[in-house]
């Protein structure tokens, strides 16, 4: 297999005079091994696996890998259903911007919306081999936070599911459905599925056929920009609380000499600096109104972090 090489660690979301932008490491052509378990996990901070479960006791073999039957470029993300034997549970083939929560055997969906626009649609491409009646398929989702009801309110949701054999790459192209087209998204979440009966709220819950498989390639959305994104950031950043109000601690991993935390809107113009000279740092958050900020963590001249939190009154 060829060598996979290691992603560039900063991508520009907003392109001048294009009107289209592709997703951190949506063409797939980046992936790491995992440094302790034999399997690869793809780069760009965006895009995630349920491969870890492979290294539980009864393991049900990996769901997500990559391959070189790409539409362009050299790889492609291959999706395999699965089961673990042992606890007859399903285990869906699935890459994208979710993490296991053992705790309650489900997923944790979603990533920070950093877009200062709304997509249009949603696109890529596709292969599609579902076993006895199975459907492979694609989510996306937008939402943002009520400070209100303290509940997620959904912004945007569009379901693509693909039946019956389809062995030539093929792309898909659909409209971004808007529940509340008034509201920017502070989250999104984009599932590529090799078991259409994926639970989201019960991962062990899910419905298909063990050997079901889909592969994506190029996968993007239309008529996005924003600010810069750092995918590997060099320094940690913990914020508390988030969502804060009045006073929020921001804690590096180490001491950054000349470190600027810089904060955003969601328009992408900056409105408050701070200077970071030590490794905790207790900022005033008091003026700003209720919703989502940026955040870009620099020592001046280089960009060491960028992320986002949340403003409730």
């Amino acid at each position: 297999m060829k060598t996979l090489f290691t992603f560039i660690a900063v991508i520009f979301l907003g392109f001048a005079g294009m009107s289209q932008s592709v997703l951190p490491n949506g063409d797939f052509e980046s992936w790491t091994p995992n440094p302790n378990h034999g399997f690869y996990e793809p780069d760009g901070g965006f895009f995630f696996t349920l491969n870890i479960l492979d290294t539980i006791a009864t393991p049900p073999g990996l769901t997500a890998l990559p391959t070189e039957v790409a539409y362009t470029g050299n790889y492609a993300a291959r999706l395999v259903t699965q089961k673990i034997d042992a606890l007859n549970i399903l285990i869906p083939g699935v890459i994208g911007t979710l993490h296991i929560k053992w705790s309650t055997s489900s997923a944790i969906l979603g990533v920070p919306y950093l877009w200062t626009t709304k997509p249009e649609r949603f696109q890529g491409y596709y292969l599609s081999y579902p076993l006895n009646g199975d459907s492979t398929g694609a989510i996306l989702l937008l939402s943002k936070w009520n400070t209100g009801t303290m509940k997620r309110d959904t912004i945007a949701y569009t379901k693509l599911v693909f039946h019956g054999t389809v062995d030539t790459y093929t792309k898909f192209d659909a409209p971004v459905n808007y529940w509340n087209n008034t509201t920017m998204p502070d989250s999104i979440t984009v599932l590529l599925l090799s078991c259409g009966g994926y639970n989201a709220s019960n991962m062990f819950g899910s419905v298909g056929q063990v050997g079901t498989e889909a592969f994506f390639d190029d996968v993007t959305l239309t008529n996005v920009s924003g600010i810069e994104m750092l995918l590997m950031p060099e320094v940690n950043i913990t914020l508390a609380p988030n969502p804060a109000s009045e006073k929020m601690t921001v804690t590096l991993s180490e001491l950054i000499k000349n470190g600027i935390f810089e904060v955003y809107n969601t328009q992408g113009k900056i409105i408050s600096t701070f200077n970071m000279n030590s490794v905790s740092e207790t900022i005033d958050v008091s003026s700003l109104k209720s919703g989502m900020y940026y955040y870009r963590m620099t020592d001046g001249s280089k960009l060491l972090n960028t992320g986002s939190f949340i403003i409730t009154k």
